[in-house]
């Protein structure tokens, strides 16, 4: 359901209420002001994505996997150690 903007003449409070379209609100549900609501555009909501680095996903898996590697070999390096001793 799309979700539309409201204004209550009375209280001066703003909301948004999900409805269907062929619904229109008139009763403030805050103050109970009667036929004192009036509805506002509301701006489209967009979301943009900043690609700050250009890695593909190959290379990060590959990166991670390496230093996975690294990690696994350091701690049988201490297990050994620690069975030395």
């Amino acid at each position: 359901m799309p979700s539309y903007c409201y204004r209550c003449k009375d209280c001066e409070e703003q909301f948004e209420q999900s409805h269907s379209i062929t619904v229109t609100l008139e009763d403030c549900h805050l103050c109970a002001g009667q036929g004192s609501l009036e509805r506002i555009p509301s701006l489209t909501r967009r979301v943009t994505i900043h690609k700050t680095v250009n890695h593909k996903a190959g290379d990060v898996v590959k990166a991670h996997i390496e230093e996975a590697r690294k990690d696994v070999k350091e701690e049988k390096r201490k297990a050994s150690q620690e069975m030395v001793e």
